[in-house]
């Protein structure tokens, strides 16, 4: 067998060669020979069947084929799982692409599945940022939203929350970041004192942060406004919108899209009041301010 491991390592220097010079569909072949011979020259547990699927799958992505990936890459992951003794970042570097395939090809719960399995095990790997498990604690949680899920979309919001206020301080603008992302959420489920409670928060974060202003004070205006426009407490509402289009205003460079939606909102509350000229006025101006 010595001989065929010599070969797999061969045909391994190849198949890079050929993928750094981007002549893919030439370094999949090569790849597809290597776990053949993989098969044949390592035994059931060796790390090298799994490298050899997961290096092919990772081809077949490179190339658009995620169907085609995701076998070679499942089969990988299992592998490195069944290992012993278990070596958590290759679980972690194989479970976390899988979940993205998954995630891509509409596949919500085998997606799940392997989103967990990756925080569980960068949850061990000292080496893994809280920005990355945090990003995929929200992935999990838009799955279970986009799916009608939304009461199992909570705990992993909060458990994004819990990270980053455990690394960085409860004050820190990541952390108002991600309450902002929690209040957003509460304001979907109309849990209106809720998400007062996660926008109050973030906006006196940024504003400490930001005293001389910035997007994110902006961003924290408007959302707390649409908590008080859905709870009918339209003066605080309407204040909390000017004040974040006066934000957007004092920005260097064109208002974002967000200035936009942020006057759409106001004029809908304005509307309500009878003051549809007001209205027209508000957006008239932010159509000529985002033209400019």
């Amino acid at each position: 067998m010595k001989g065929e491991a010599q070969l797999w390592r061969i045909l391994n220097d190849k198949m890079e060669t050929l993928r750094a010079g981007g002549r893919r569909t030439e370094a999949i072949r090569i790849a597809e020979t290597a776990l053949e011979v993989a098969g044949r020259a390592f035994p059931a547990g060796d790390p090298s069947l799994g490298m050899s699927n997961e290096r092919l799958a990772q081809l077949l992505e490179e190339q658009g084929r995620s169907d085609l990936a995701k076998p070679y890459l499942a089969k990988a992951l299992a592998l490195a799982e069944q290992s012993v003794p278990t070596d958590q970042r290759v679980i972690y570097r194989r479970s976390r692409r899988l979940a993205n395939l998954c995630d891509s090809l509409g596949e919500q719960e085998a997606a799940i599945a392997c989103y967990e399995t990756a925080i569980r095990a960068g949850g061990q790997l000292d080496s893994i940022s809280h920005t990355e498990l945090g990003t995929l604690l929200n992935n999990v949680a838009l799955i279970y939203r986009k799916s009608g899920r939304e009461k199992a979309a909570e705990p992993y919001y909060l458990h994004a929350l819990e990270l980053y206020e455990k690394h960085l301080g409860p004050n820190h603008p990541d952390v108002a970041a991600v309450l902002n992302n929690l209040g957003v959420f509460y304001t979907s489920e109309r849990r209106y004192p809720e998400a007062e409670q996660m926008h109050r928060r973030a906006l006196a974060i940024r504003t400490q942060a930001h005293p001389d202003g910035h997007a994110d004070v902006a961003q924290s205006n408007s959302n707390l406004a649409v908590v008080y426009h859905s709870r009918g407490d339209l003066a605080r509402a309407s204040e909390l919108y000017r004040e974040s289009l006066g934000k957007w205003e004092n920005l260097a460079g064109d208002p974002p899209e967000d200035y936009e939606i942020v006057t759409s909102n106001y004029a809908d509350l304005l509307r309500s009041l009878g003051k549809a000229r007001k209205a027209a006025s508000l957006e008239a101006r932010a159509r000529k301010k985002r033209r400019r």
